[in-house]
This record gives C-alpha cells, structure tokens and sequence, in this order.
C-alpha cells in the first residue's frame, strides 16, 4: 500500500493510500467506508499472496490490526516507524510485543523504550538526516522561480492530507495578508505535497493570491527562505534539518482535539520540539490565531537563520546516524533469516 513514488521503483501497489490518509477521529469516520475497503483489500492479498514478511510503516490506526492479521497466519512482522507509545496509548506495547517482531526506530528515545518491554529494537536515526537537502543552490532556485535575491521569503506548507489544507488555508490566508502589509516585498512560497490531489487543491489557492506555489520542491523554499510556517508532521523535521525557522500550527476538529488533549501525553506536538526537549519551535494549536502567527514569523525573519542554527544543529546530531536506510533493511533482512531458521549470521541489537 502506497503511493506512486513506490510504484516509480517497480513496487506493485494493492492499494493506493492517498484517500485514507487523514488525521483525528471525526475526520477518520468521514473516510471510515474507503479504510474499511483498504482493510479487506490489504487483507486479502496477504492471506493469498503469504509473504515472508510484512513491513509496516507508521500509520498505527490501521497497521496494528494488518499486524495482528498477519501474525494470526504465522507471518513475521517488523514495523518500521513504530507507533508513538512515548505520547499515547501505551496500551498497544503489550500488543506490540505479541504480534511484531521487531522494530525499527527513528527517534532517539525510542529504543530504549521498547528494549524495556522486551521488544527487539534497532534505531538508525532518522534518514530524513540524509535525504532532506535542497536540489539547488539558492541562485539557481531563486532564479527558477523568478524571485529576486533580496527579497525577503516566506515559505507557508498548510499540510499532505486534503483535510489539514482545508483547516489551515484560511488562517494562513490571514496571516499573509498581514504580513504583506508590514513586509509588503515580501514573496511567499508554497511547496505542495504530492500526495495532493491538484484538481482538488486548485479551489484553494483563490485564498493564497500572489502566493508562488512550487511542486516538488519543498526541501529548495526551505533551505533558502528568511521563515516558515507550516503544518505539524514530518514537514516541521525538514525544516529543522535545513535550519529553517518555523512556526508550527495545527487545527482538527474540536472533537478530535478533546479526545487528543484526553489521550496525549507529551508536551509538544513538533517532532523538533520533542527531540530538544524544549520549544525551538513556536507552537499554535487549535487556536490558531492571525495577529499572533504573523508576528512570531515577522520576529524570526528579523532575527535571522544564524539564530537558530545552534539549537537547530543540536537536532541534526541527535538523528543523524549513518546508512539509515542500510540498516533498517538489514534489521528486516535479519529477522527474515532467523525466521528461515539460518540462526547463524548476526542479528539486530
């Protein structure tokens, strides 16, 4: 199950996951009828196709129930990007434990963790330390876009779900609009996920007027912006990578949120922010105000890039591990072989 970057290296893909991609509980029930369709389909292939090994990746909701299905035919599992116990519902270790083999963790405390519950846990740091680089230099970009060099850049990324786009669209409509008054050189770019539909993205971009929107090319609007608002999730990690400074928002349903505020236990909801320890970060959640956002994202274009750079590089030497990727597929590879019965070659710590 995946997308069409899966499909471009040859992997056959049962199921596309593009429309079963969404956050908080309301919004899940709203797509309930395509995750159940999801489901019996990632089921059924299993159960036909039997593989030596099913690998999760992320996605906790819908991947622990793959796992017990899949351990219940004696099929190994591994879960690369576990789910995030350290926050919330601790209950799924115990569930963790019976039906997977191993893990695969991206986050530094994370082993530890799991190690304690007796789950064998392999960290590789997380690849985005050496995936996450821009594609060309800040002339050729700049050029690329038609922006000249001494204008002052905001880079706004509203989310990869259609939902967190349809939340944060408006707000972030304001927030520009505010700052184009008090920066009015000001050029905003706007990378847009490709797991985003384009027909159904388009009716937004009425709200964005004069914004530059990129394809593609998020790590570029990154590296070279003065600031940079965006969605929490994997984005505000990039961001951080390439030392951008950020302001991180987030609104679901106030549903949703309650249940959230009920369940979570971590006080940050940044990746960068949980990592530190602290909020390098600014945080907006929920309440998303204009006024507020606007200015933060002012003070950091003032300030300066170097003014984050310390904080920001104690980040990247936490999570950067080398061969990421390498030894995430030699944890799974290693769990193959013992399953197999070939007990001899090393396995993972």
């Amino acid at each position: 199950m995946g997308s069409d970057k899966l499909a471009a290296l040859g992997v056959e893909i049962v199921r596309d996951y593009r429309d079963i991609s969404v956050t908080g509980l309301s919004e899940v029930v709203a797509h309930i009828h395509h995750i159940r369709r999801a489901f019996d389909e990632v089921k059924a292939y299993i159960r036909t196709h039997r593989p030596d090994v099913v690998v999760l990746v992320d996605f906790p909701g819908f991947n622990m129930r793959i796992a017990r299905f899949a351990h219940s035919l004696g099929i190994p599992v591994m879960y690369f990007i576990p789910p995030q116990v350290w926050a919330w519902k601790k209950g799924r270790l115990k569930k963790i434990k019976e039906y997977v083999k191993g893990v695969v963790c991206i986050l530094p405390f994370e082993q530890e963790l799991y190690r304690k519950e007796g789950v064998l846990s392999t960290y590789i740091g997380h690849p985005f330390a050496h995936t996450v680089k821009p594609g060309l230099s800040r002339e050729d970009f700049l050029k690329s876009i038609d922006v000249p060099a001494d204008r002052p850049i905001l880079t706004i990324m509203p989310g990869s779900r259609q939902n967190e786009v349809a939340r944060h669209i408006p707000v972030l409509s304001e927030i520009i609009r505010i700052i184009r008054s008090r920066r009015p050189g000001i050029a905003v770019l706007m990378p847009v996920a490709e797991s985003i539909d384009e027909a159904k993205f388009a009716p937004f971009l009425k709200y964005l007027p004069g914004i530059i929107p990129i394809k593609g090319g998020a790590y570029n609007a990154l590296a070279y912006c003065d600031a940079a608002i965006i969605a929490s999730g994997s984005a505000t990690l990039e961001a951080a990578l390439l030392k951008a400074p950020t302001v991180i928002i987030y609104r679901i349903s106030w549903f949703s949120y309650c249940i959230a505020r009920l369940l979570v236990n971590v006080p940050f909801i940044g990746l960068p922010n949980i990592i530190a320890g602290k909020e390098v970060f600014p945080e907006h959640v929920q309440r998303l105000e204009a006024e507020t956002i606007a200015n933060t994202a002012l003070s950091m274009i003032d300030k300066g890039r170097r003014h984050f750079a310390g904080e920001l590089g104690s980040i990247i030497d936490k999570l950067k591990v080398e061969d990421s990727y390498g030894l995430a597929a030699g944890a799974i590879i290693s769990i193959l072989e013992k399953e197999q019965g070939n007990e001899s070659l090393p396995q993972t710590s």
